[in-house]
C-alpha cells in the first residue's frame, strides 16, 4: 500500500490419490530443501541511546496512528535511521498489523514520518518460544529437516534467500531453530520484499529484535541472549518469541 506521510517533531495436507479401481496412489510430495543455515557474524556496537530514548522522539500523532492501524504494541524497537542519522525511525509488531516508519522531508520542508503497514488477516497471528541453553547440539535444524526421510539419502541442498550479508549475519547468530521459523515461510514463490533487525546492550548481554516480510507472510523474533566473555555465539543461551502472521490481501 501507498505510504502515509504523518507530521514528525523536529526533533500439510497427504498428497491426494485417485479413486479407488481407477489408478494408483500418487507418491509422497518431496519435501523441499530446509532454509540456510548461516553464519553468525560479530555484532558491532556504538554508543547510543536505547531504544525507549527514540521511541520518545517519534511524535505523538504517529504513535496514535500506528496504534490505530496495527493495535497496541506487541514487540517494537526504535533507532536512528541509517540515512537520517539525526532522526529515528520505529517498528511495531501489533495483533493487526507491522507497521515500519521512515524519516522524510515533504515538499513544504517539513519533516515527516513514512509510514509502511503490513496488515494481517484477523486472527492470523500465532507465536512459539524458542530457547537455546549452551550445551544443546546446534544440530536442530538438520533434525527437524531429515524427519521422516531416509537417512541413507543425501540431505538437499539448504535454499537461500535474498538477503544482505549483514542480515544472514544477524540470522546467525540465533538458534537454528528460529532461523528456520523465520525463514521456511519465504521458500516458496513469496519473494522477502523488507526485513530489519535491531539489537542493543553488549556481547555478554543484548536484547535483540528482527522480522522479514512478504506479500502474504510476516515473521518476526523477539527476545535476549546472555553469553560468556570470549565464547562462541553457538554457546549462547536465547530465549525467543517467534511470530508470524498471514498477510492481508
Amino acid at each position: 500500500m501507498t505510504p502515509d506521510n504523518l507530521p514528525e517533531h523536529s526533533r500439510g495436507r497427504p498428497a491426494a490419490q485417485r479413486p479407488a479401481g481407477g489408478g494408483v496412489e500418487r507418491a509422497p510430495a518431496t519435501p523441499p530443501p530446509p532454509p540456510a543455515a548461516h553464519q553468525a557474524s560479530q555484532l558491532g556496537w556504538v554508543a547510543s541511546p536505547d531504544r525507549f530514548h527514540w521511541w520518545s522522539e517519534i511524535h505523538d500523532d504517529v504513535k496514535a496512528y500506528l496504534e490505530r492501524k496495527v493495535g497496541r504494541p506487541i514487540e517494537w524497537w526504535a533507532d536512528l535511521h541509517e540515512r537520517e542519522r539525526d532522526r529515528p525511525y520505529a517498528v511495531v509488531l501489533g495483533p493487526n498489523g507491522l507497521a515500519v516508519t521512515t524519516p522524510r522531508v515533504n515538499t513544504q520542508g517539513q519533516r515527516t514520518q513514512s509510514v509502511r503497514i503490513d496488515p494481517f488477516v484477523p486472527s492470523s497471528l500465532e507465536q512459539t518460544v524458542v530457547q537455546q541453553k549452551p550445551t544443546r547440539p546446534r544440530g536442530g535444524l538438520r533434525s527437524l529437516a531429515s524427519r521422516g526421510r531416509d537417512l541413507r539419502s543425501e540431505p538437499p541442498l539448504a535454499l537461500q534467500l535474498e538477503l544482505t550479508e549483514y542480515m544472514r549475519g544477524i540470522l546467525g547468530n540465533l538458534p537454528l531453530e528460529a532461523q528456520q521459523r523465520l525463514q521456511t515461510p519465504f521458500l516458496g514463490a513469496q519473494a522477502i520484499k523488507h526485513y530489519q533487525s535491531y539489537y542493543y546492550g553488549s556481547d555478554e548481554k543484548l536484547d535483540l529484535w528482527c522480522y522479514l516480510a512478504g506479500d502474504q507472510t510476516v515473521t518476526f523474533a523477539a527476545g535476549h541472549r546472555t553469553l560468556p566473555r570470549g565464547a562462541d555465539p553457538q554457546q549462547a543461551t536465547w530465549r525467543l518469541t517467534l511470530y508470524q502472521a498471514d498477510v492481508a490481501s
